[in-house]
C-alpha cells in the first residue's frame, strides 16, 4: 500500500483563530522514522540564519512566568531600587522642613510672647517661683544661726561644727548639677517639685533630730534638694518672658533671695533667744527653740510647692560674693572674740581661804592659785579658766558653767554637787578623794551668752542692703545692658572690699559690708540673666546647673581660705576678694550682650 504521505510536502498553514494546521504535500520528505514532524522547515539561507540570531542571549529569551502575570526579578530589583530612592528624597524634604521650622520656632515662640504681653499669669509665675528662692535664701542662713545654740545643745566639737557648715555647701553644689541637668530632660515643673519636696521633708526631719549624725544627714539630704531651685527657677521663669521684659523681670525675681535673709534674720532675732517656746518629752527629747526656727523655716519652700502644683510645665563669677558674704559674719564674732579677750582679768598665785563665791566668776584667768575650805554655790561661771591650781577642801553647788575648764590642777576632798562641772571640764588633773553628786551631764544652752543679737541684725542689714542694688539692676538691666551692669558692679563692689582693709572696728565692718552687698548684687543679677540667655532650651538647665555648682564650690573654698587667715591678718583674703572682683569686671566686659537675643 502506497503511504499517503510520501506524496505530500509538509506544510504549515494558517487557520482561523490564529491556529496553525499542519499539512503535507506531494513529493515532501519525510524524517528517517517515518514521522511527519521530523521533516525539515523549508530551508534558509546561511546569512538568514545568522542575521536572525545575531546579538540575541540567554536574557533576551521570553520569561517563563510572563504570561502567568509574575515580573520579572530584574523589574522587581529596578522598582525596590526607584522605592529607596523616593524614601531618600522625601527624607531630605522632610529633615530641611523640620530645620526651616525649628530655625522659625524661637522667633515664633517670641512673637507668641509679644502677643500675649505680660499678664497675670506671669505675676503668678513670679510670686510662686520667688517663694520657691526664698526657701533657697532661708537654707542659707539656716545653719549659721541655729549652731550657737544646736552645738551646746547637742555636744557639737569646733572641728564637728566646721563640718556641718562644709556638707551643706557640698550638698548644694552637688544638688545644683543633679537637677540642673535633670530639668533639661525631665522638665522645670516636675524637678522644682522634686527639689522642694525633698527640702522640706529632711528640713523637718533635722527639727526633731536629738543626735549631731541624724541632723547633719537631715540638713544634707535638704541642702541637696533646695541645691537645684535656683538653676530650675531661672530657667523656668525665663521661658515665660518675652525679650524686652526679661532682664528687668529677673532682675525683681531675685529680690525673694533677699526676702529669704529677711525672714531668717527677723525669725530668728525673733524665736531662738526665746527659750519658754520649746518643750521637752522626758530627758531625751529636747525641743528648744532654735528647733522651732528651723521649723518655721519652712513655711517659704511649703508655699512653693503648693503654688507651683498648679503651674503649667515650661515650653521650651560671683566666687568673691559668696566668698565675703562667709567671712563677714566670722569676722565680725571674731573681733568680738578679740574685744572679748582683751579685757579677760588675769589672777596670778592667789590663795583664797573660808570664802564663800556667791557672785559669777566671768572672763577670767587664775593661775597657780590656791583654794582651800572654799564654797562655790549658786553662780554661773563664764569663760573663766583654772591653770595649776589647787582645790582643796571645797564645796560646789548648782554651778551653772559656760565655756569653763580646769587645766593641769590638783583638786583633793572636793565635791560637786548639782553641777554641770564634770569630765569633760578637767583636762590632766589629779583628782583626790572627790565626789560627784547629781551632775548635769551633756550640753546645756545659754541663751543670752549663744544668741547675741548683733548676728541677727548684721544679717539682717545685709540683707536689706541690697535692696537698692536690685531695684537698680531691674531698671536698668533692660536699658543699658547685661555687660555693663555686671561690669560696673564687680568694679564697684571691688572698691568696697578694698575699703574692709581700713575698718578696726566692728561698725565699720557692717557698713562696709552693707556697701559690698548693695553693688555686688547688681553682678549677680546681671550674671544670673546672662546665663539663661546664652544657652538653647536643652542646654539651659544644665548649664545654669554647673555655673551654681561651681559658684558654691568656690564658697567653700574661700570659706576655707577666710577661716585660715581670719586669726592671722585680714590682708590676704582682702586681697584675693579684691583681685578676683577686677579681673571678673574686665573680664565681664569681654562677654556678649545678650539683651535683644532670642531665646532658641
Amino acid at each position: 500500500m502506497e503511504d499517503p504521505y510520501q506524496n505530500n510536502v509538509n506544510q504549515y498553514t494558517e487557520g482561523g483563530g490564529g491556529e496553525y494546521t499542519y499539512t503535507q504535500q506531494e513529493g515532501g520528505g519525510s524524517g528517517p522514522d517515518g514521522y511527519p514532524y521530523q521533516t525539515d522547515y523549508p530551508p534558509q539561507e546561511e546569512d538568514a540564519r545568522s542575521d536572525a540570531t545575531e546579538g540575541a542571549d540567554d536574557d533576551d529569551q521570553m520569561y517563563e512566568g510572563e504570561y502567568q502575570g509574575i515580573p520579572h526579578p530584574d523589574e522587581i530589583k529596578e522598582a525596590r531600587r526607584a522605592a529607596r530612592i523616593e524614601a531618600r528624597r522625601k527624607a531630605r524634604q522632610a529633615a530641611q522642613q523640620e530645620e526651616v521650622e525649628e530655625e522659625n520656632l524661637p522667633e515664633q515662640y517670641e512673637s507668641i510672647m509679644e502677643d500675649c504681653g505680660h499678664g497675670r499669669f506671669q505675676w503668678m509665675l513670679f510670686v510662686v517661683l520667688g517663694l520657691a528662692l526664698m526657701a533657697d535664701g532661708v537654707d542659707g542662713f539656716v545653719v549659721g544661726f541655729v549652731m550657737p545654740s544646736a552645738e551646746k545643745d547637742m555636744c557639737i566639737s569646733n572641728a564637728d561644727k566646721g563640718l556641718l557648715g562644709l556638707l551643706v555647701y557640698v550638698a548644694m553644689m552637688v544638688g545644683a548639677l543633679v537637677w540642673g541637668g535633670l530639668c533639661d530632660k525631665m522638665g522645670r515643673r516636675k524637678c522644682l517639685i522634686y527639689v522642694l519636696s525633698i527640702d522640706l521633708l529632711f528640713s523637718f526631719l533635722s527639727c526633731f533630730a536629738q543626735s549631731y549624725g541624724f541632723f547633719l544627714f537631715f540638713r544634707f539630704c535638704s541642702g541637696f534638694g533646695i541645691g537645684g531651685s535656683i538653676p530650675i527657677v531661672y530657667t523656668y521663669f525665663t521661658e515665660f518672658l518675652q525679650m524686652d521684659k526679661r532682664g528687668e523681670h529677673l532682675s525683681w525675681l531675685c529680690m525673694f533671695w533677699m526676702l529669704g535673709g529677711l525672714y531668717a534674720s527677723f525669725t530668728a532675732w525673733g524665736i531662738i533667744p526665746h527659750y519658754g517656746w520649746g518643750f521637752a518629752i522626758g530627758s531625751e527629747f529636747q525641743m528648744h527653740s532654735w528647733r522651732l526656727f528651723i521649723l518655721v523655716c519652712l513655711f517659704p519652700a511649703l508655699a512653693a510647692l503648693v503654688g507651683v502644683v498648679f503651674m503649667p510645665e515650661s515650653p521650651g563669677s560671683s566666687w568673691s560674693y559668696h566668698g565675703l558674704g562667709v567671712w563677714f559674719p566670722d569676722m565680725i564674732k571674731y573681733m568680738q572674740y578679740e574685744e572679748y579677750e582683751s579685757k579677760v582679768k588675769v589672777f596670778h598665785r592667789e590663795k583664797v581661804e573660808r570664802f564663800h563665791f556667791n557672785f559669777s566668776l566671768i572672763n577670767q584667768l587664775h593661775r597657780e592659785g590656791e583654794y582651800i575650805h572654799d564654797k562655790f554655790a549658786n553662780i554661773e561661771i563664764k569663760s573663766v579658766k583654772f591653770e595649776d591650781s589647787l582645790f582643796e577642801n571645797c564645796y560646789f553647788e548648782d554651778i551653772k558653767s559656760t565655756n569653763t575648764f580646769f587645766e593641769n590642777c590638783t583638786i583633793k576632798n572636793t565635791v560637786f554637787y548639782n553641777t554641770d562641772l564634770w569630765q569633760e571640764k578637767f583636762k590632766d588633773c589629779r583628782m583626790e578623794n572627790t565626789t560627784f553628786l547629781h551632775p548635769k551631764k551633756g550640753c546645756h544652752l545659754n541663751f543670752q551668752e549663744e544668741n547675741d543679737i548683733v548676728i541677727y541684725l548684721v544679717s539682717f542689714l545685709g540683707s536689706l542692703a541690697v535692696l537698692p542694688g536690685n531695684i537698680i539692676s531691674a531698671l536698668f538691666m533692660d536699658k543699658i545692658g547685661r555687660i555693663r551692669i555686671i561690669g560696673g558692679s564687680m568694679l564697684a563692689s571691688s572698691a568696697c572690699t578694698f575699703l574692709l582693709l581700713l575698718s578696726f572696728s566692728q561698725g565699720a565692718v557692717i557698713c562696709w559690708q552693707c556697701l559690698f552687698y548693695g553693688a555686688s548684687v547688681a553682678a549677680w543679677n546681671g550674671l544670673e540673666v546672662i546665663s539663661v540667655e546664652l544657652y538653647p532650651s536643652a542646654k539651659r538647665g544644665t548649664a545654669f546647673g554647673i555655673l551654681n555648682g561651681i559658684c558654691k564650690f568656690a564658697a567653700i573654698v574661700a570659706s576655707f581660705i577666710f577661716a585660715a587667715f581670719i586669726g592671722v591678718t585680714k590682708i590676704i583674703p582682702i586681697f584675693m576678694a579684691f583681685s578676683a572682683l577686677v579681673c571678673g569686671g574686665l573680664v565681664a566686659l569681654k562677654l556678649p550682650e545678650t539683651r535683644e537675643k532670642i531665646l532658641s
